[in-house]
């Protein structure tokens, strides 16, 4: 079975300061202390919360094609 894109993310990139990141920049977006869209740069990721859209974007740099780009709901 071939892991989704965000699997691999979690895999690959998941630590308690990623966690805390990503966990810090959500409150704040919610609570309109931040920008509504925020962008993030990983190892092998690019990541963007779209708070308007209630969604993320995960994009793998090194997959071009349509598979390496996976959107999901806040």
């Amino acid at each position: 079975m071939s892991m989704t894109l965000l699997d691999q993310f979690l895999a690959g990139e998941r630590s308690p300061y990623v966690r805390e990141l990503l966990n810090s920049a959500l409150e704040a977006v919610k609570a309109g202390t931040e920008p509504s869209k925020r962008r993030f740069e990983f190892n092998r990721f690019d990541g963007a919360i779209d708070a308007e859209k209630k969604d993320a974007m995960l994009e793998d740099l090194l997959d071009a094609t349509d598979a390496g780009k996976q959107t999901v709901a806040l």
